[in-house]
């Protein structure tokens, strides 16, 4: 799959997600074989206004290359402007996202709700691709709803523009997070479009990425099957080349991890702010171990990251004298 400068075949995504996709998850999917990362998702207003949260979300390093920012919005000026800014970061291309559900984004007619305007859609993408020389491409859903699904339309639209691929996350936004993906309309798509087609939605197994790609799909997009198990794109590489599913991480494994990616993220944005935006996390990094209500309860209430890093050891040693003594 191509996107201006790059070029990979059947390339894994990290999703753009709000609060998630920092700097310190995205160098951490990277080295565990993600081939293409975004930022987080980042209002055109913030940035057009210098908001400094948001201009630090959109700055990329040179070691989580290939990157795009991610932009939303649906005002034309202020998505042209931003293009400007996002490109002066130098990332490697340009997302707009579409497809963002959430009440307070849609319902104001930014992300999915520009399902339900399909002129103002075409105009936002037409504003960001006169704001920048950088490759412009696409995420969004199915429709605003079982009732509206316009997606057949939306993927012609942009191949008209010139968008050089459209990542779709087969829900509607009605449906949130909720129900399942419907991957049928994925091959309908690919049936109205050249433009290459990126697929997202309950993709948390290496199978399924297999079962997509056997589909005739151009890239695969994870992104909660990345918050539990960042791993997932090592896992998904090795099952393509091999058939073989790799084991889960040990405990040892998850939770040196755990503590590597708990350090770097408080680095990012300080110990106060960073180690409470961590718990959510922890689910993922501790899923499957019996018996761990009450170290989650303390993660939850410690707020220094060396007694959270003291408490997950006391833990592993209890963990360890417990298993001992269950095998006796």
């Amino acid at each position: 799959m191509q996107i201006g400068r790059v070029n990979i075949d059947r390339p894994l995504c990290l999703a753009p997600m709000e609060d998630v996709s920092d700097t310190p998850f995205r160098l951490l999917c990277k080295e565990l074989g993600a081939d293409i990362v975004y930022t987080e998702f980042t209002s055109c207003e913030a940035l057009v206004r210098n908001v400094p949260r948001a201009l630090e979300r959109i700055r990329v390093l040179d070691d989580e290359r290939p990157i795009a920012v991610q932009l939303y919005g649906s005002a034309e000026g202020s998505m042209e402007s931003a293009a400007a800014i996002a490109e002066g970061m130098r990332p490697d291309f340009i997302d707009v996202n579409c497809g963002c559900w959430v009440k307070k984004i849609a319902q104001r007619g930014d992300g999915a709700g520009l399902l339900r305007d399909l002129k103002q859609f075409e105009a936002v993408v037409k504003a960001v691709l006169r704001g920048t020389t950088l490759p412009v491409t696409v995420k969004t859903r199915l429709g605003w709803d079982e009732d509206s699904i316009v997606i057949l339309d939306v993927a012609r639209m942009l191949e008209g523009l010139g968008v050089r691929a459209l990542t779709v996350h087969c829900r509607t936004r009605k449906q949130g997070y909720t129900g399942k993906a419907d991957w049928a309309w994925l091959a309908r798509i690919k049936e109205v479009s050249g433009v290459p087609l990126i697929a997202n939605g309950d993709i948390v197994a290496p199978e399924q990425a297999k079962a997509l790609f056997d589909m005739g799909l151009d890239g695969i997009m994870i992104g909660r099957g990345a918050i539990g198990s960042p791993w997932i794109f090592n896992h998904i590489k090795h099952y393509l080349r091999n058939g073989e599913t790799l084991p889960e991480p040990d405990l040892h494994e998850r939770v040196a991890l755990c503590l590597r990616h708990l350090k770097a993220h408080v680095a990012h944005r300080g110990e106060k702010r960073g180690v409470f935006s961590f718990r959510k996390y922890y689910a993922g990094y501790l899923k499957g171990v019996a018996n761990i209500a009450h170290l989650r309860r303390d993660l939850m209430q410690i707020e220094q990251v060396d007694l959270i890093e003291e408490r997950l050891r006391h833990f592993l040693v209890d963990y360890e004298a417990h298993t001992a003594a269950a095998l006796l």
